[in-house]
């Protein structure tokens, strides 16, 4: 530009200087309507310079002015970015740390853009109901865009709400290959439903594609069985053979809750044999019948191991299916000098309470 300017300014001089050249003085006459303008060239073109000069400076002026005002504007709207970015990767990490309410109270604090919306929303949800607040957590969980809807299946079912979770798995569940994380919701959803029927047929038809652990069956198993103790066996028979050895632990309990100890009488000796004793106790914590034939295994592997605390918590739990709560009783009060297990509480508050022992049955039942 200036390049432009400066080879329009010599052009002009030169015009300008010519009649120096023939020893005549310039002269400039402009006229128009009843006003007249008339000087030297000279003169003219001072003033031109001038004047473009001064359009030149203006201009710059003009534009530095702009450029300034711009960047004022996207200095505090970078500032405003900035600190919603620090404080979103903040309140993730806090999420991830557990700490769900600090996070929902920083996110409150920081207004976020809109894409994230839904995400604040939800970790709303996730700390009202750590705080037991199932209205809060289900008018975030409504606000949350039909879209994103379907990630929400979790939330629903801490919120009590089963039906909505089934509804919002069901279109997913209809696709040709639902992804693992929604089969998973879904049965979930249904053991909350109290469906099992559904659970298990769930799980009969997609067992393959739920990479779940040994801890996670066995959980699934135990909620599903609870839920209809009476259909066990029933819901049992339904799972495939790959996912029944999953279920057996859930289904022995059952059996013992329900007086069947000869049906797993095989597997506790088994148990025992083996040296499992904590698998063992476990069992027959549950029991509400007794077994003199296991009892006696029982006998012979505590005068090889007369302080196994397994050994004499299982042989507790018998005495108490047995109706003989003074041998049990006796159990727990040896058992008391060793550091205190919960699992042992309820059943050693039933010996206690049987014997009228009544302090002691208080005293575990506070603690």
């Amino acid at each position: 530009m200036m390049a432009k300017i400066i080879t329009f300014t010599l052009i002009f001089i030169a015009l300008a200087a010519s009649h120096l050249l023939i020893d005549e003085k310039g002269y400039v006459l402009i006229s128009f309507n009843q006003t007249t303008i008339e000087g030297s060239i000279v003169s003219f073109t001072i003033l031109l310079l001038l004047a473009i000069t001064a359009l030149v400076l203006l201009g710059k002026v003009v534009r530095w002015s702009w450029h300034r005002l711009v960047n004022t504007k996207g200095h505090f709207s970078r500032k405003r970015k900035l600190k919603a970015q620090q404080a979103w990767n903040e309140s993730l990490w806090l999420f991830i740390n557990g700490e769900v309410e600090q996070a929902a109270t920083l996110l409150t604090k920081t207004p976020q853009p809109d894409e994230r919306q839904d995400y604040v929303r939800a970790i709303a949800a996730k700390a009202a109901l750590k705080q037991g607040d199932v209205v809060k957590a289900n008018t975030e969980l409504e606000a949350i865009s039909d879209d994103n809807q379907g990630q929400l299946a979790a939330l629903w079912l801490e919120a009590n709400n089963s039906e909505q979770a089934l509804a919002l798995l069901d279109d997913k569940m209809s696709a040709a290959k639902p992804t693992s994380a929604v089969l998973s919701g879904y049965i979930l959803a249904c053991l909350q439903a109290k469906q099992p029927e559904l659970a298990a047929a769930q799980i009969a038809k997609w067992h393959k594609k739920l990479n779940w652990s040994d801890t996670q069956w066995q959980s699934v198993f135990e909620r599903m069985f609870v839920i209809a103790p009476e259909q066990a066996d029933t819901l049992f028979n339904m799972l495939p053979k790959a996912v029944k050895a999953h279920a057996i632990p859930a289904l022995n309990k059952v059996k013992l809750q329900q007086g069947r100890i000869a049906e797993v009488l095989g597997e506790l000796k088994k148990l025992l044999k083996q040296g499992q004793y904590h698998q063992l106790a476990d069992y027959l914590q549950h029991s509400t019948q007794s077994s003199n034939e296991l009892k006696l295994a029982l006998q012979q592997q505590l005068k090889k191991h007369p302080d196994d605390k397994e050994l004499l918590f299982s042989l507790a739990c018998l005495c108490n299916a047995e109706g003989d709560y003074e041998l049990a009783a006796k159990i727990f009060d040896s058992l008391s000098a060793n550091p205190w297990e919960a699992r042992w509480s309820k059943q050693a508050q039933l010996a206690y309470e049987k014997m009228h022992t009544y302090e002691k049955a208080y005293l575990i039942a506070k603690s």
